[in-house]
Parts: structure tokens; sequence; C-alpha cells
């Protein structure tokens, strides 16, 4: 029995460490199998996708060493999941013994990639900080400065002192992130 815990299309997937009581969980007794390239793995993860032959509607993907579930509506990924690290070992078994399948598709678009490492609650504080900042460098000029002062950011003008705001919370999530999404989130 598979049990999956599933993110629309348009979400990140959540890795067991992150599931929540209230997730999208769904049963299965049978699904089936396919050992694809890391190369189709990272598109059936970061891509919206149009399969152009689909013979399962759900099924996994796995390169041997990750693993995902997909489901398909009229071709297209409807919604991905994950299952528990002992469903994952599992299919990491099967798949060693298993010939590489090639899907046939195109991409419609792309996703960011997902920053592992991070809760669920650090990515979304991120995520709302980052709109923050794009929103107050567009429409709030002052704000802005103010906000690059405050972070000793200082050149030549507003556009570059934007870029190292963007480069400093790019990775991680630091104290720098819970500063900026109390005082410009919470406050907002």
């Amino acid at each position: 029995m598979f049990i999956v815990n599933y993110v629309y299309d348009d979400e990140e997937l959540l890795e067991p460490y992150e599931w929540e009581e209230n997730d999208m969980y769904q049963k299965y007794d049978y699904l089936p199998i396919y050992k694809v390239s890391i190369k189709q793995l990272h598109d059936f993860i970061y891509a919206k996708m149009k399969l152009l032959y689909d013979d399962y509607d759900t099924f996994i993907v796995s390169d041997g060493h990750y693993s995902l579930v997909i489901e398909t509506k009229e071709g297209k990924i409807y919604r991905r999941g994950t299952m528990n690290y002992q469903q994952q070992y599992r299919i990491k078994q099967i798949t060693h013994i298993l010939k590489e399948t090639y899907f046939s598709y195109y991409i419609i678009a792309e996703a960011y990639e997902k920053e592992f490492g991070l809760t669920r609650d650090e990515r979304l504080k991120k995520q709302c900080i980052e709109e923050v900042i794009d929103e107050i460098f567009l429409t709030h000029n002052d704000l802005f400065t103010k906000l690059c002062d405050e972070l000793h950011i200082h050149e030549e003008n507003a556009h570059e002192n934007y870029l190292i705001l963007k480069k400093r919370l790019e990775k991680g999530y630091t104290s720098l992130h819970e500063i900026l999404y109390h005082e410009l989130v919470l406050k907002k």
C-alpha cells in the first residue's frame, strides 16, 4: 500500500519531514513504477508538462534514488505527491531492477527549484518577504531606500540595491529573513 501526500501542480512538493495532519493524503493498493533518467525526473518535479502518451493517470517515477507520484488529467500533470521514507526505500530497491523508461512530453513552463532544508513555514515566510520587497521596490521608493539604509546597502542606484538585497535573501532562512518578515509582512 502507498500513502501519498499530494500537492497541486503549482505547489512545491512536501518532503515527509514537512507533512502535517491536514495535508492531502491518498492511499493506493497499486501504482505502476517507472525508472526514468535524472533529467526526466527533474522535469517531472519542476515542469508543467503535457505527456504525449499516458497509459496510466497515476504512477510513480524514480531515478533509483528519489521518487514521486504523478497524477495526470488529460495528459497534463495535475498533482504531484511524495511518500514516506520507508516507501521511498522500497521503490528505490525496485527501480534498481527496472529498465529505464522514456516518457514523450513537451514542457509548457518550468517552476523554480525548491530550496531543501527549509521548513514549510520558512519557505512561505521567505516567499512573502520576496513579494513584499518586490512591491516596495516598484511602488514605494522612499520605503525601499530606508530599508536599504537600515541594511547598509549603499549602491549607485536603486536597482543595484535591489539586486544586492535579493542576493542576501537568496539562500537559506536567517535572522534577516525573520526580521524582515516581522517588519515588512506582519506590520503591513
